[in-house]
């Protein structure tokens, strides 16, 4: 005779349980972690830097796959760079980073479109039969578009007015992953220097900057990969030293200070160096910001030195909400924020951004959902559109005093406050009533699928278990 005891044993399938389980905690994780929107895109108490989100923004007239990269060309016109149907997953290399899917081809679709930055119609379109597993994009002052591709662990120049086919300029060994001058293992980002000279971040395995002539030619590197899944070695314990990187994954050039800064991903941190002979300069981290950061953008806007930043999912729990940051260098502290208003448009997985050289424009690129984001500086009534940086000292916005490593190097960490001086509802809380009722969403919808499978009608002698996906949890290429 069946016991409910006994149906719940037979019938409950687990791995479809672990399944539902996992879903829930991506959804804290990553959904529930978004923060709560003003109208306007922006964080309303940082009106000195007020963006709003442009949501018909581009016109896009297929699927696309990944959108890894975004840059902006000499026109001021925009270009992304995705992957088409090609998706970085857990099985896309093995433990020896050999690219495994080598002989399904290159991907067929156009990787590399323009769009207008205003009206968002398609303009140009280029990249068929070229890349396995694009990363980064770079277009440089004489319009040169460098192109990373993990899979094939290779960098790319293209000289578009010559050829979209092929390249003046291939760095790397195809599909030979290694640590020498000649050889990248995943690398991920290029920055160009107006001399010519170019630097290649280098990457998920080696973590290291390499910096060529404009021929090509090493010149020299620092760094050492600190990414705790794939370093060869311990590190003490406190503060991670600088020049370590866990993942250096989007680089950007200053140059009105000669630096080069990295964004540190898996250590949520920037860290600066001259351009000259790599030698550390100085590094940025907010707590606002978390643990994980993607990319970063320079801009000097009416003579203020600052970085444009991203952050992204962190699987800890006291993760941070997903929203780009506007860093002032000088200040030492974050004075701006840019998010879609529309919870419907949230970051979910943003990989890269750039932005205009005006400090107007603002694009995002998103990984899964496979779009990008644009924003638009705010033009108040009355006011130039770079009038709005005069910078107003905020008693919400303390900044942390300077704190020493180890090495006696600035950290230069930040503490933000979401608190306001009044006693209604702040961000926190509303972010606490979120996550409580995600909690028992969640638990609610465990126990209808267990009762669901495990108290049914019995058919007879022969008891089967009904199995059912949560479709995309395994194919997922969030963080890559």
């Amino acid at each position: 005779m069946l016991t409910p005891f006994t149906m719940f044993r037979g019938s409950i399938h687990l791995p479809s349980l672990s399944s539902l389980l996992w879903f829930g905690f991506y959804y804290l994780t990553v959904v529930a972690a978004r923060p709560n929107l003003v109208d306007n895109g922006t964080d309303s108490r940082l009106s000195d830097h007020e963006f709003t989100y442009v949501s018909s923004w581009p016109i896009v007239d297929r699927k696309l796959g990944s959108v890894s990269a975004v840059a902006i060309n000499g026109g001021g016109n925009v270009v992304i760079l995705h992957r088409g149907s090609h998706v970085w997953n857990i099985a896309s290399f093995d433990v020896k980073n050999n690219y495994l899917n080598a002989t399904g081809g290159p991907i067929a679709e156009r990787t590399v479109l323009t769009f207008d930055r205003n009206s968002g119609q398609l303009l140009h379109e280029w990249g068929e039969d070229l890349f396995y597993m694009p990363h980064g994009l770079t277009i440089d002052h004489e319009q040169n578009y460098w192109i990373t591709d993990v899979a094939l662990h290779q960098v790319f120049k293209f000289n578009v007015s010559h050829s979209t086919k092929e390249p003046v300029l291939s760095l790397g060994q195809r599909f030979q992953p290694g640590n020498d001058f000649y050889h990248f293992c995943k690398p991920t980002s290029v920055a160009v220097l107006p001399s010519g000279d170019f630097f290649v971040a280098d990457g998920y395995c080696n973590g290291r900057i390499i910096k060529y002539t404009p021929e090509g030619i090493p010149i020299l590197s620092w760094g050492r990969n600190s990414f705790i899944l794939t370093r060869t070695f311990n590190l003490p314990s406190g503060p991670i030293p600088t020049s370590f990187f866990a993942i250096p994954h989007a680089l950007t050039v200053v140059p009105k200070q000669d630096l080069l800064c990295v964004a540190d991903r898996e250590q949520g941190r920037v860290q600066c160096f001259h351009t000259a002979n790599g030698t550390y300069h100085s590094q940025f981290h907010s707590d606002e910001i978390g643990t994980r950061l993607f990319s970063v953008k320079y801009v000097e806007y009416d003579g203020t030195d600052l970085l444009y930043i991203i952050n992204g999912p962190q699987f800890n729990i006291d993760s941070k909400p997903i929203v780009g940051f506007i860093y002032e260098m000088g200040a030492n502290r974050v004075v701006g924020h840019f998010r879609p208003e529309n919870s419907l448009h949230a970051f979910s997985n943003p990989h890269e951004l750039a932005v205009s050289d005006d400090g107007v424009e603002v694009y995002v690129a998103e990984l899964n959902p496979q779009m990008v984001h644009k924003f638009q500086r705010v033009t108040h009534h009355g006011e130039d559109v770079r009038s709005s940086t005069l910078l107003k000292q905020s008693a919400e916005l303390p900044t942390a005093a300077p704190r020493q490593m180890e090495n006696n190097v600035d950290i230069r960490p930040i503490n933000m406050k979401d608190s306001s001086a009044g006693g209604g509802l702040t961000v926190g809380t509303i972010q606490i009533f979120s996550i409580v009722s995600t909690l028992l969403t969640t638990a609610f919808l465990v126990v209808l699928m267990a009762r669901i499978f495990c108290f049914r009608p019995s058919t007879g002698a022969s008891e089967r278990t009904d199995e059912f996906t949560l479709v995309g949890l395994q194919d997922r290429d969030d963080d890559m």
